[in-house]
């Protein structure tokens, strides 16, 4: 394999661990908020809607 190509998808690869990185933080940061707003007492379809968490990623998450 060339030192071009090697360089190309070490980039990728670079790139896409960044990327999954801040899908990663986004998640924790959504589950962080629906903590606290369940907390405060909204509703479950308040804290899906505001989120964008589903039902599931609410549960695998211990908050509900």
């Amino acid at each position: 394999m060339g030192k071009q190509k090697t360089m190309i998808l070490y980039e990728r690869a670079l790139e896409e661990g960044i990327e999954k990185g801040r899908e990663e933080g986004e998640l924790k940061k959504a589950i962080e908020t629906a903590r606290k707003m369940l907390e405060k007492g909204f509703s479950v379809s308040e804290i899906q809607e505001i989120t964008g968490l589903s039902e599931d990623q609410l549960k695998e998450n211990g908050i509900l």
